[in-house]
């Protein structure tokens, strides 16, 4: 696991609310071990949790209630250490979200290049093969609509991997090829089929063409 993969998965978050089954778990403590930033997360939010944990069980002991006197269980200090409790994990979520958030908006405003495919219409024998480096944010694909079709928007149906279905209105000028962008974390290695529909306001999508391709990561 790297830095991206463990800020998009939420590793910290889940890392310290016990929420990562066993192998993912290993997989982000060999990361983080290395990883100045996400161990001090790591610290950060254990300490917090830790604290609530604290607060939880020291009100809860205070005033559990009895067949004798259960009223005691609303009484407004119980309420307050609840109370208390909740805002320290909320300002735990907020330690670690607020920072996430300001460097995820770093990363996607800053300049970068990444790798783009014009893709081909699906032919038998004629295999395209992308090869994508590792390090990619981002895979961009280029795509020509079949001419005589015009249409207002269009759909683009990725099934391989994870399906995806996005949405993408008509190029400008009329003709030109449709672009669509996206991230590298969304695709896994493998054969892929990209289904191209055309739709109006009002009608159903109409299947234009198919792009066939297969992603290696390199």
């Amino acid at each position: 696991m790297n830095h991206r993969e463990a800020v998009e998965r939420l590793a910290v978050e889940r890392y310290v609310l016990d929420e990562m089954p066993a192998a993912e778990r290993e997989e982000f403590e060999e990361h983080y071990f290395g990883c100045s930033e996400c161990a001090a997360e790591v610290e950060a939010g254990a300490s917090f949790a830790a604290n609530a944990r604290a607060v939880f069980s020291e009100e809860a002991g205070r005033h559990a209630p009895s067949h004798h006197r259960w009223l005691k269980w609303q009484r407004p200090a119980c309420i307050f250490g609840i109370a208390a409790a909740l805002l320290f994990l909320i300002a735990y979520e907020e330690l670690l979200r607020i920072p996430r958030i300001k460097r995820e908006w770093a990363e996607i405003t800053a300049p970068r290049g990444y790798p783009a495919f014009f893709l081909r219409p699906v032919a038998r024998g004629d295999e395209q093969v992308l090869e994508v480096p590792k390090s990619a944010p981002f895979v961009g694909f280029a795509l020509d609509v079949p001419p005589g079709n015009s249409y207002r928007s269009f759909e683009c149906d990725l099934r391989g991997g994870e399906a995806l279905s996005i949405a993408v209105p008509a190029p400008a000028p009329p003709g030109a090829p449709l672009n669509i962008l996206i991230p590298a974390s969304r695709l896994q290695p493998g054969p892929y089929i990209l289904v191209l529909r055309g739709r109006n306001d009002g009608a159903e999508a109409v299947e234009l063409s198919r792009f066939g391709f297969t992603i290696r990561f390199n």
